[in-house]
């Protein structure tokens, strides 16, 4: 077994679901027992688990604020009916949560982040909204906090048990496709069709795009700018379809049963399956490689951490893993990634003054935008924070590839804040310099 991967059992015995970093680089997992855990990236076996009476009993898909707050989103598959099942989960003392009210009998097993351009090219105005799909009442749920919360519900009419649910924008940052698996259902209430569904700008119907053949049944979806990938089984098989040709590649997986997927730090394509982890190229082309895991047991929730590494749950062990993922031999060409400027806002403000965009990077690899990606945001200042006071925090990749940085006060010192952006420690930052002089 190689030296780099390990898995760390969880404490309590907790059975994982899924798995995100947050700020200050812990791991959340979600489980099917009352429970949140915490673990840490660089010591995974210093865990803490957070399971008052809130929490629910089942929470599956988790993502991290998309502002950068001490908070975690995730989804709640089952939740008793005085609770519902988009959850925030604050991540400082105490851990309190915070429900949103949907129907009584509502569930979500995934939870997604759309990034929306509300300002220009010149100047970007960045707004997040949470995607879930709620399989009970059939639609697509779209959770906007910065409007009070509110929910825009995209009804699908396809009889088809909602399971995934993925979004992919346009060059211009405002206009979005949505994308959605969904499943048979033999028990009440009954599914009859599996399928991939597209939503496109403007239309009030869900189409399903004929990429699932009879019997096969689709689970988890993720998309960019240039195609969607999907898991399915019956046969096992990783699905890319293109959306500027409209054509689909597979890969066969035999009898490995495959679960979630997402981008990885080298452009690539990682899969969770019953039998370890695939890495794939993004384009399907090979078979790919497969990384075994260490004790046996199945991987389900995957993502990728601040330092490139690859995470991920084992239900069956319940226990999480970390893999670092194995760079190019000496002398071949890297596609390690790399993040670069996209906009720039003041270079120079005054005291005590408050720049509401002072950056927006891309992160791209083998030269195409990687969604998913948390890229670590500092500002080296002694006066000038980010506005919650901060120096650090951790921003996911948007669908484009993309992270605005919060906004910064300055200080009432005047000096020079270097404001940098970059994947951990596997890449120079990109960094730029904000000059603060007296009012």
């Amino acid at each position: 077994m190689p030296d780099n991967i390990q898995e760390y059992p969880l404490v309590g015995n907790y059975r994982p679901h899924s798995l995100a970093q947050g700020n200050r680089n812990y791991l959340w997992v979600t489980t099917s027992d009352k429970a949140i855990i915490r673990v840490h990236p660089g010591a995974g076996n210093q865990q803490l688990v957070v399971n008052h009476s809130a929490i629910p009993q089942l929470s599956a898909g988790i993502i991290k604020d998309p502002n950068g707050l001490q908070r975690v989103w995730f989804a709640a598959p089952a939740p008793p009916r005085q609770q519902d099942p988009i959850v925030i989960m604050e991540t400082t003392a105490g851990n309190p949560v915070t429900f949103y009210p949907l129907e009584d009998d509502a569930k979500a097993e995934s939870i997604k982040l759309r990034t929306t351009n509300t300002g220009t090219d010149q100047t970007p105005v960045y707004e997040y909204s949470l995607l879930f799909a709620e399989p009970e009442h059939s639609y697509v749920g779209i959770l906007t906090p910065s409007i009070g919360g509110h929910i825009d519900r995209m009804p699908v009419s396809q009889s088809t048990w909602l399971w995934d649910v993925a979004v992919s924008t346009a060059a211009d940052g405002k206009t979005h496709t949505y994308w959605a698996t969904g499943q048979t259902r033999a028990s009440n209430p009954v599914r009859n069709e599996n399928g991939l569904y597209r939503r496109r700008p403007g239309d009030t119907q869900w189409e399903r795009i004929p990429v699932i053949p009879a019997g096969q049944k689709p689970s988890y979806v993720i998309a960019d700018t240039t195609a969607v990938w999907l898991t399915a089984t019956n046969p096992n098989q990783v699905i890319r379809f293109d959306l500027n040709s409209g054509t689909t590649r597979t890969v066969n997986l035999g009898t490995a049963v495959p679960e979630q997927l997402t981008f990885g730090p080298l452009g690539d394509l990682w899969v969770a399956s019953s039998a370890g982890l695939h890495e794939f190229d993004k384009n399907l082309l090979g078979g790919g490689s497969l990384v075994s895991l260490p004790n046996g047991g199945k991987a389900k929730g995957i993502c990728v951490a601040a330092d490139g590494y690859i995470w991920y749950t084992n239900p069956d062990r319940k226990s999480v893993g970390m893999y670092e993922v194995v760079p190019p031999p000496y002398g071949a060409a890297s596609l390690m990634g790399r993040t670069q400027v996209v906009y720039q806002g003041e270079s120079e403000v005054h005291v005590k003054d408050h720049v509401a965009h002072p950056l927006v990077v891309d992160y791209v690899a083998n030269g195409h935008p990687v969604p998913g990606v948390p890229l670590t945001c500092r500002i080296d200042a002694e006066g000038a924070a980010f506005e919650d006071g901060t120096h650090e925090r951790v921003i996911i990749t948007d669908q484009r590839g993309r992270v605005a940085l919060p906004p910064v006060v300055a200080g009432d010192i005047q000096e020079d804040a270097v404001i940098s952006v970059g994947l951990g420690d596997t890449e120079p930052h990109v960094a730029t310099t904000l000059t603060i002089t007296p009012s």
